[in-house]
């Protein structure tokens, strides 16, 4: 199916403004039936699809994205999900914005080798934990999806989807972090400074609230769960291989059946041998993950028509999108990185980079060569950009949702875009001067 009108945006623009605007205005109907509210615009999107392409293209609209790419996204991040909410790890005894900000620092570094979702997930609970006490906490849930859930992902392919679809596609597993370290190094180095000026500043009135004379210790269960995140990641990196099958009239890769089998074999592995009392004392619940895998059916869905008009390029609905980027031909970094990275804030960042890397050459060893300026500014943008909105990648929502089962003070999705877009927006000008 060819979609030829931005009248095909309204579903997937109708999920995020209720993201938006119904859990400030109506919280409790937000709380109770946003499942509901999801199915709504998908149902409304496949009434469209009956309309325009007939009814028998419903079930096709339905399955592709699901079958083709939401099901590999979901395992991944449940399986991660629940092998990292059986590792416990406790900070007794530190706090305070010096151990804070060195949490983030090496979490970031952590996040390029394990991937934002695998930092992400492991790491937040004892993030929040270590700052249980604290009165003003808001800022420690937002400076952690900034680094650990984004930007600390733009050191390797293993860090963020949008650079593995690059290596998939022929770029050296190093080339990123040999062309993106002083972006990547200063942007973290950056982000920590400002943190560290904003948390000392609410420590020095949350003091009163922390126990100042207990022993600092480091408490680590579950150690079997950290050789399952090994296994994981090496699931993913080795198991490409180009067999395909054939379902519903469309080519399906076998290697994504296979790893999904073994993903959720490995989660059910933790689940079974993890110990209860590790669980409980993470407080692991599955609701976290649920309202993510709610919320990404319905965009996976409802956000292919955009991905479609996007792939048509100069030709498409977005044509006049595309001759902003390369006016005369000539594609311009800067336009490159700030175009990239809006829409992977409000669409997957994996197809995004994807879309970039044909649109701007598709060969790899050019990309790395004569136009490696481009190729770095859609990758930075791509992985960094997701930080702007909740929705900009999965380990967001992840971290929200951990946050506000812990009872931390987390923004509303409007209140997040207003600190991301204060804090990261001067950031990401800087970086697009100097490409």
């Amino acid at each position: 199916m060819e979609f030829s009108s931005l009248f095909w945006v309204v579903p997937f623009l109708g999920i995020i403004l209720s993201m938006s605007f119904l859990p400030l205005l109506f919280p409790r109907f937000w709380e109770e039936r946003s499942f509901f509210i999801m199915l709504f615009w998908v149902g409304l999107y496949l009434v469209f699809i009956s309309c325009f392409f007939g009814i028998d293209k419903i079930i096709y609209a339905a399955l592709k994205p699901i079958i083709g790419e939401y099901i590999s996204f979901i395992v991944l991040i449940f399986s991660l999900y629940v092998v990292s909410g059986g590792i416990f790890l406790n900070f007794q005894g530190y706090h305070g914005p010096i151990f804070n900000t060195t949490f983030l620092f090496l979490g970031s570094i952590l996040a390029g080798w394990i991937g934002t979702t695998g930092a992400a997930a492991l790491l937040i609970r004892p993030f929040l934990r270590a700052n249980m006490r604290r009165k003003h906490n808001t800022h420690l849930v937002v400076f952690f999806i900034f680094l650990l859930a984004n930007v600390g992902g733009a050191a390797t392919p293993l860090g963020d989807p949008p650079l593995f679809i690059g290596f998939l596609n022929g770029v050296d597993f190093f080339w990123f972090i040999k062309n993106l370290y002083k972006i990547l190094f200063s942007t973290i180095i950056v982000l920590c400074f400002i943190f560290f000026l904003i948390d000392s500043y609410f420590y020095r009135n949350d003091h009163l609230l922390v126990e100042e004379d207990v022993k600092p210790n480091v408490e680590i269960k579950g150690r079997l769960n950290m050789l399952l995140i090994a296994l994981i990641l090496l699931v993913v990196v080795f198991s490409s291989f180009n067999r395909s099958f054939i379902f519903a009239g469309e080519k399906y890769s076998i290697s994504a059946l296979v790893r999904n089998i073994v993903l959720l074999l490995i989660a059910f592995i933790s689940l079974k041998f993890t110990s209860k009392d590790v669980r409980q004392k993470n407080h692991f619940s599955l609701e976290p993950i649920k309202e993510v895998a709610e919320l990404f059916a319905g965009i996976f869905v409802t956000v292919a028509p955009i991905i479609n008009m996007l792939h048509q390029g100069v030709n498409g609905s977005f044509g006049k999108l595309f001759s902003i980027i390369a006016p005369n031909g000539e594609f311009a970094a800067s336009k490159c990185f700030w175009i990239s990275g809006l829409l992977s804030s409000i669409l997957d960042n994996a197809p995004t980079f994807l879309i970039f890397f044909h649109l701007t050459s598709g060969d790899a060893n050019i990309l790395m060569a004569t136009k490696a300026n481009i190729l770095t500014a859609f990758s930075v943008s791509t992985v960094f950009m997701g930080a702007l909105t909740y929705i900009g990648n999965a380990p967001n929502l992840i971290v929200r949702s951990v946050s506000t089962n812990y009872k931390m003070k987390v923004p509303s999705f409007l209140g997040y875009i207003a600190w991301s877009s204060s804090i990261l927006l001067p950031i990401f000008a800087i970086i697009a001067y100097f490409l």
